[in-house]
């Protein structure tokens, strides 16, 4: 079966999953289809552009944050809160592109890591805005979009639109572009294409799906809080990518699935689930050093 078959098969049971879903399991599905996406938003930088973020997950929760200000505090529509998440989370990520593209390897890391920490404060301390500790609690969509298996089908159109367009710019010029850079920056520099200027364009790129994913995610939980802006956030995006594998483009979102569905069975027999959730990754991993997919395509590769 070919590649379009086997796609077309995909969206037509991802249309179809809530129909035999409980009201939580149908929440479960929209949360694996938000962090599906941010892991490959983060895999634009680190499966296709060699950049490392440690902070990352400061746009997932400038989007989230956007929203739920927008929302709760302005009384606005998802139609303008989710384009004004988008909007901020891109200006966000282009002033810190700006200053970590400049550097290299773990200066790189460090310093999306200080920036992160930035925002965590301001979420923190600006408890007219953000509600501080508490966070912001009590979102919930309008009209249809209130009742899960709707929001799942509106989140599952932005995701697919969203997947779309990254898999069009990694295998386009532009992306092949990226993964030279990602081999050796200083040989592409000598042929006269701008390094920072490629890494930047992929660093807000990157940015503001993190920050789609954020918005969709704040609304399904009905709340955001200074966690998502926390240092050990970061983390989630970076362990769903290796595990699935990050030199593929759908490696992250594999990841991503088998990462919350652990989770969720995990927590739900024991208290001690980050113990064991982390004892399983660690094993996950060692097994499969280059992710779910690597491991599946050597299977198949050695059936043939």
């Amino acid at each position: 079966m070919n590649r379009p078959s086997l796609l077309a098969i995909a969206i037509l049971a991802a249309i179809a999953l809530p129909l035999g879903l409980t009201d939580f399991w149908t929440f479960i599905a929209i949360e694996v289809l938000v962090f599906a996406l941010y892991a490959v938003s983060f895999n634009l930088l680190l499966g296709y552009g060699g950049m490392l973020s440690f902070g990352h997950a400061a746009f997932f929760g400038v989007g989230g944050y956007t929203v739920a200000i927008l929302v709760k505090h302005g009384g606005l529509p998802l139609a303008v809160a989710f384009p004004a998440a988008l909007a901020m989370s891109a200006i966000t990520a282009a002033i810190i592109g700006f200053f970590s593209v400049r550097r290299i390897g773990i200066y790189f890391a460090m310093l999306t890591f200080a920036f992160q920490m930035l925002l965590y404060t301001v979420a923190l301390k600006a408890t007219g805005l953000t509600g501080g500790d508490d966070g912001i609690t009590g979102l919930k969509a309008a009209g249809a979009l209130s009742k899960p298996i709707y929001y799942y089908w509106f989140a599952l159109i932005i995701v697919i639109v969203a997947l779309a367009l990254m898999h069009r710019i990694v295998h386009s010029p532009f992306g092949m572009t990226l993964q030279a850079l990602r081999g050796n920056p200083r040989r592409v520099e000598y042929v006269g294409i701008n390094v920072r200027t490629h890494q930047l364009a992929t660093f807000v790129l990157a940015g503001t799906i993190a920050g789609l994913a954020g918005a969709i995610f704040a609304i399904s939980s009905g709340n955001v809080f200074p966690g998502w802006l926390n240092w050990t956030a970061s983390a989630t995006p970076i362990v769903m990518a290796v595990l699935g594998g990050f030199r593929t483009f759908i490696g992250p979102m594999v990841g991503a699935a088998v990462y919350v569905m652990l989770e969720v069975v995990i927590s739900g027999h024991t208290e001690y689930w980050p113990l064991i959730m982390g004892v399983i990754i660690v094993v996950l991993v060692l097994m499969m050093p280059e992710g779910i997919m690597g491991m599946t395509r050597r299977i198949r590769d050695g059936k043939r």
